[in-house]
């Protein structure tokens, strides 16, 4: 009955096209063949009539019934890829948002399902599909399922190590010049980043978080390779109107050039909680024991916070502003330091079928005690903004590619902080 109704939408948009150009298929003979088919579900014709109208297809509605026809075929991908570039040219089209919902949940990609949905109740939905909305949300909360992300990327000329512009330094006192192997960067890197993450429900609100992530990231040469596992587990309750909060304990090992780096150890407590059907916050809290495997006097703790506020603005828009503060108190005063971080961004359509995210940042970073090596009290600012594209109406084995660029300015009192990033990635991401 749903697409007998879409083909009702269809011809009432189709009148105008009818006028511009004779179609190959009348509307009435197209009316007549089509509607039996998809009432008897012989999709595979209903979509070759549906193609024969090209004309029709291109309306908002045609597009939304061809994607409900692949999906009853099994082209998931394929609905996706159409729907999601034709949200990027139609960007208050909240219908087809939400079918872009429909698609995940029916095949458990939660993340992404909630995203889509959330999109969707910021545009123009009826009342309707708002309930349905709602109560797809509720489902998602209580089935708890196993989800699993994967993305990867490949840089040119990364600057990855924050390589300096100087040309000269002094240390203790005395100028030296930096040579050009002291100032390399870390030339063509290709990074590969996964997480799983499991909720076992206990009773009622409340389950058992398990996860794990992992990062690898390969550089030229050896000397910049990283690699990250991390590890959490603890207790989650789930409180009203979608929200959560959580009790994990953590632990993360870090790689750097072949070599163990750091361990860190503690605990996070973190949840969101949404202030409106439009508005999300996120934020957690962190204690860590670090010991490093190098120097007794880069161990010690740190402890934070992090914020992030999300507005949905309408089916393909939103804003994001998120705020990071961190301390590490370490065994030495000279490597202690407080960090803040602050980003806003803004998610929005472009040409060409593409999505963009543009989110500008700042950061300052504040040692506590004067370097016996610079004899100074180092204090670092970084400014910057980066820039992601993703063509909406591509999609690889299931995952939208995308293209980010990454222009930073770093200011020091200490030459060795003084430097410029220009970071062009392409990469992937993808949901299961």
């Amino acid at each position: 009955m749903a697409l007998v109704l879409a083909v009702l939408c269809v011809f009432a948009s189709s009148e105008a096209a009818s006028a511009q150009e004779p179609p190959a298929l009348s509307d009435q003979a197209f009316a007549e063949a089509l509607t039996p088919a998809l009432r008897g579900g012989d999709y595979g014709a209903a979509l070759a009539l549906l193609d024969a109208r090209p004309d029709i297809a291109a309306f908002p509605a045609g597009v939304r019934l061809r994607a409900e026809l692949l999906a009853k075929l099994g082209r998931t991908s394929e609905a996706i890829a159409l729907l999601e570039g034709h949200l990027a040219r139609d960007t208050t089209d909240a219908l087809a948002r939400y079918q872009v919902g429909e698609l995940h949940f029916a095949a458990h990609r939660d993340r992404s399902a909630i995203l889509a949905y959330r999109l969707a109740l910021a545009g123009t939905l009826d009342p309707a599909r708002r309930g349905i909305v709602q109560a797809r949300l509720d489902a998602i909360e209580a089935r708890r399922d196993l989800r699993i992300t994967l993305s990867g990327s490949i840089a040119p000329d990364s600057n990855l190590n924050g390589a300096t512009s100087a040309t000269t330094v002094d240390l203790y006192g005395l100028p030296f010049t930096l040579s050009d192997d002291a100032r390399r960067r870390a030339g063509v890197t290709a990074s590969l980043s996964g997480s799983v993450e499991r909720r076992i429900t206990v009773s009622g609100p409340y389950s058992v978080s398990l996860g794990a992530s992992a990062v690898v990231l390969d550089a030229s040469g050896r000397t910049f390779d990283q690699s990250q596992i991390a590890l959490f587990a603890g207790p989650e309750i789930r409180l009203a109107n979608h929200s959560r909060l959580a009790l994990l304990a953590t632990l993360r090992d870090i790689d750097f050039g072949g070599a163990d780096l750091e361990t860190w150890r503690g605990l996070r407590l973190g949840g969101e909680v949404y202030g409106d059907a439009h508005t999300r916050w996120d934020g957690s809290i962190h204690l860590d024991r670090i010991d490093n495997a190098r120097s007794a006097a880069f161990g010690g703790w740190t402890y934070g916070l992090q914020a992030t506020r999300t507005r949905f603005l309408g089916p393909s828009a939103l804003w994001r502003a998120s705020v990071n503060l961190d301390a590490h108190d370490l065994a030495s005063a000279e490597t202690s330091y407080r960090d803040a971080r602050l980003a806003v961004g803004r998610l929005f359509a472009l040409p060409l079928s593409t999505l963009g995210y543009l989110e500008p940042y700042g950061q300052q970073r504040a040692f506590e005690g004067r370097s016996s090596v610079f004899g100074v009290r180092r204090a670092d600012r970084e400014v910057g903004v980066s820039f992601r594209v993703s063509r909406r109406d591509w999609r690889v084995m299931g995952a939208f590619p995308f293209a980010q660029a990454v222009v930073a300015r770093a200011t020091s009192n200490v030459a060795l902080g003084r430097y410029t990033r220009q970071r062009l990635e392409f990469g992937f991401t993808r949901d299961f």
